[in-house]
């Protein structure tokens, strides 16, 4: 039912609807408020946080939790250490160069970031307006100066953006880059101010959807054979396939790269809380799986899957006696 003509407005409907029950269950005095870091408004990362943020509320006894959007990884992981939020959502390669001390985070290593749990595959998706003389991505760099598109400044979308680009020779000196979000990114392709849009979200986008409804846009694959020379070297991308037909006028089955999502924490978060958060979510699962059809594809089975960091105690205790992890 997501793949229908208004099906952005369908999901948008839903996300709000999802958002509202979490706020409209009422808050005790004594309940300890949890911040969701989520992303933008235009993606799945948002319900999600709000559909978390509900069984919370509804199950975990003490706790009120709120689920609002953010400038995604790199901005939910700064709030999570920070205390600002109690969990967020994040890219697995944010999070591993957050723990290691990488990329933006160089020299100031998060050594107390822990995860939750894995969620469903993220994609990144390049694309350009169908009358648009961009084929191919090497195209990119022969058309010097092209205005594109990279996700919000720092962002988790916008390191992985910068990392495909320069697997094909394509260096932030060839380009007029644009730090868009999601939406952002949409709105700007919709009204012709950017040549190239790169977003990384679950398939299918509502943002995409909309837009696709109103231009008709054309995506740019990254090769099957260049996928997995990537996942060679980074394993946390790896190659996936998008149906053809999934946005309007989507003739062709799309090649790209994906990554799991995974929810973050503190390592200060009180290991019952973490574990109960885990029990809510995975016992009434069949909540989630109504607000978002990409929620179908969480589970218990591939709930730690594509975790590069260390997983929170409260989580480890709950996916041992699930036998998702084995004792040591």
């Amino acid at each position: 039912m997501y793949f229908k003509k208004s099906s952005g407005k369908i999901v948008a409907c839903l996300a709000v609807f999802v958002l509202c029950l979490a706020l409209a269950a009422p808050a005790l005095a004594e309940d300890e408020r949890l911040s969701i870091g989520t992303a933008s408004t235009g993606g799945t990362w948002y319900p999600l946080g709000g559909g978390v943020a509900n069984m919370i509320n509804k199950y975990v006894k003490g706790y009120y939790a709120s689920a609002h959007p953010s400038g995604a990884s790199i901005e939910n992981i700064r709030n999570v250490m920070k205390g600002n939020d109690a969990l967020a959502l994040s890219m697995p390669d944010a999070a591993f160069y957050a723990y290691t001390g990488q990329e933006v985070f160089k020299d100031n290593p998060q050594k107390d970031l822990r995860a939750l749990f894995s969620t469903y595959p993220i994609d990144i998706q390049i694309f350009v307006l169908d009358e648009s003389p961009i084929k191919k991505i090497g195209d990119i760099k022969a058309h010097k100066g092209l205005k594109v598109a990279l996700g919000a400044p720092g962002s988790g979308t916008e390191a992985m953006a910068r990392y495909v680009l320069g697997v094909y020779g394509i260096t932030y000196d060839d380009i007029d880059e644009q730090f868009l979000s999601a939406t952002e990114t949409s709105a700007a392709m919709k009204d012709g101010n950017i040549d190239v849009g790169i977003v990384t979200l679950g398939t299918p986008a509502p943002t995409l959807v909309d837009l696709a409804t109103q231009r008709k846009i054309r995506f740019l694959d990254i090769e099957p054979e260049v996928a997995r020379k990537i996942n060679k070297s980074f394993p946390a991308y790896y190659p996936r396939t998008i149906k053809a037909g999934t946005y309007r006028d989507m003739a062709a089955p799309h090649h790209t790269l994906a990554w799991m999502g995974i929810f973050v924490v503190s390592k200060d978060m009180k290991d019952q809380l973490a574990y109960d958060i885990l029990k809510a979510v995975f016992d009434h699962k069949d909540e989630l799986d109504q607000i978002h059809a990409k929620f179908k594809l969480m589970g218990l089975q591939t709930a730690t899957v594509g975790i590069p960091i260390l997983l929170h105690p409260g989580a480890e205790k709950y996916f041992k006696e699930k036998g998702v992890i084995r004792e040591r």
